[in-house]
């Protein structure tokens, strides 16, 4: 089988160009690429592009918890609830390496619309809908066990806490691994592929798209009998190629995190907590905690989204509420990330109606566009376009299957297999003096192909006496060859979150990843330059803050 490898674009581009699709796939974010793996599995040919890289949107700017839909519980949606709280268990059995299961504490504040008897009656609501595993039923806690499970707590304010599971993950490695699984199951995956005109027959029904390669910049054509626009908040982008908005549009909403290390938020739990009506999740991940989100309407450059000033200082408002004995501000912020998401609206209908679910519509031309939903329910929308596009067949495809499909990397069946497999490794390759900490940090990001990555080590041994070098060199092999990595954003943020959550590390190795990167892609100067001012830009964006003028502040 071919690798999923940047290496092997060409002959991808030529098989693009050469066969006939039955599907063709703008967006590789994780709705696209669940679509992708939903059609290869049913026997469909599949091909998706994506504008930049997999999950490069939203599907990496999100709060990195597959939820269960508690929140929606406040608004009375039933069936969301029952849905996302019954997916996060298949996504969490799919990707074992990936989906970690942790104790969410809810504080009960003050003031805010939450009391004991509301919310023990919301989770064991949430606990019947989503078939939540008896061990994992939710527990309520009165006020002094509250604040002994959680020292740091608001004595003022804090009443009481409910504690439930929610599954903590890694958005654009989940994304990416059903992308590769997708690939690994026959389907023709791009990215840096853009979509800049569709093709129509002489009724103007599509038939194809005209897309450019964004890094030799080379124009070639798809041909596809359906197509279907999962751009995320760039559908309407995509769909104002084929001619225009009717009707239903998407509505752009911001959200922020940001980024302390530990010891300045020194948690003994994942907190998920109210404030001002706001939910507000506070994530410990390694030794780094992890807070948001923001949301609101946004209007600006959607390809260059900046976290803002006035956003940061509200999250720290927010921490310092229910944590008032920490001392934050803007400098104790390592990193910082910002996304959008697409709410529905309609014609005639106002801001608060906006919708949160997803939605299909098409186009009279044929366009079929997905937009709206929420990472846990990735695997339910893809099932939701392969039934709107049935319902156009003759025949009838075969059922959804990506419930019993295992991602690529996730070739475990319990939480205890991936653990013995890291031990495995270690006892393997101990010549190689490769720490436990660093093979437990590869099993938790690349899982069951972890030995590649390895392997891969081994081959720079020679070249490489720093072993922190010599470690994330082999990452970049591993990545460009197996995971489609093109540019430094692509090694350092989506593959590896180093960008986020080790910046120290990405900044010890920038120069190795920089030169193993243009090595193995065959870079000139001119193009090593323009990868390290771009990277440079974005390390720039992750620690300073616009303020309301639009002036970067530290």
């Amino acid at each position: 089988m071919t690798n999923f490898s940047t290496l092997k674009r060409n002959s991808s581009i030529e098989k693009l160009e050469s066969e006939k699709f039955d599907l063709l796939i703008i967006g590789g974010g994780i709705t696209g690429s669940g679509i992708a793996l939903d059609a290869i599995s049913r026997g469909l040919k599949v091909a998706l592009v994506e504008r930049y890289d997999f999950a490069s949107g939203t599907s990496s700017r999100s709060t990195k918890l597959i939820h269960g839909g508690l929140k929606y519980l406040q608004n009375m949606d039933i069936p969301v609830v029952r849905e996302t709280g019954m997916e996060r268990a298949i996504v969490y059995k799919n990707a074992l390496h990936l989906v970690h299961p942790i104790r969410m504490n809810f504080p009960i504040i003050k003031g805010e619309s939450f009391n004991l008897l509301t919310l023990k009656t919301g989770l064991s609501l949430y606990d019947r809908l989503a078939k939540v595993k008896k061990e994992e039923r939710h527990k309520i806690y009165n006020r002094q066990k509250t604040l002994e499970n959680e020292p740091l707590f608001n004595r003022e304010t804090v009443q009481g806490s409910g504690e439930y599971v929610e599954y903590r993950t890694d958005d654009s490695r989940l994304t990416l691994e059903v992308a590769k699984t997708a690939f690994e199951k026959g389907a023709t995956l791009l990215n840096y592929a853009e979509v800049i005109d569709f093709i129509k027959d002489e009724s103007s029904k599509i038939t194809g798209a005209v897309v450019k390669d964004q890094l030799d910049q080379k124009i070639f054509k798809i041909y596809a009998r359906y197509i279907v626009n999962a751009a995320g908040p760039w559908v309407d982008r995509v769909r104002k190629i084929d001619g225009g908005l009717d009707g239903k549009y998407t509505v752009p909403t911001k959200g922020i995190h940001i980024v302390f290390k530990h010891e300045t938020i020194p948690v003994q739990k994942f907190t998920y907590f109210q404030h001002k009506g706001r939910l507000i999740a506070v994530i410990p991940r390694g030794d780094k905690v992890y807070v948001g989100s923001t949301e609101t309407l946004y209007k600006y450059d959607m390809d260059d989204i900046h976290v803002q000033r006035h956003e940061v200082e509200y999250l720290i408002e927010c921490l310092h509420s229910i944590f008032p004995s920490l001392k934050l501000d803007l400098s104790k912020v390592i990193s910082s990330w910002a996304g959008v998401r697409p709410l529905i609206g309609e014609d005639g209908k106002s801001p608060a109606e906006l919708s949160r679910h997803d939605e299909i519509f098409e186009s009279e031309n044929g366009l079929i566009t997905i937009a709206g939903g929420k990472l846990t329910g990735y695997r339910k929308m893809a099932e939701r376009v392969l039934q709107y596009i049935e319902k156009k067949e003759v025949g009838t495809f075969s059922k959804s299957r990506t419930d019993k499909i295992k991602l690529s990397g996730a070739q475990f069946n319990s939480a205890d297999e991936i653990k013995e497999y890291i031990d495995k490794l270690y006892t393997q390759y101990q010549s190689l003096q490769i720490s436990k900490e660093n093979i437990e940090e590869f099993g938790y990001r690349y899982g069951s192909n972890t030995e590649k990555v390895i392997e891969a080590i081994k081959e720079y041994n020679e070249k490489y006496s720093n072993l922190e070098e010599r470690s994330v060199a082999a990452e970049v092999k591993y990545t460009i060859e197996n995971e489609m990595v093109a540019t430094l954003s692509d090694f350092f943020d989506r593959r590896t979150s180093y960008l986020l959550f080790d910046p120290d590390k990405m900044k010890r190795n920038f120069h190795v990843v920089t030169r193993e990167m243009a090595t193995i892609l065959n870079w000139n100067q001119q193009k090593v330059d323009e990868e390290v001012k771009r990277m440079e830009y974005i390390i720039n964006k992750t620690t300073n803050f616009l303020d309301e003028e639009g002036v970067q502040t530290n």
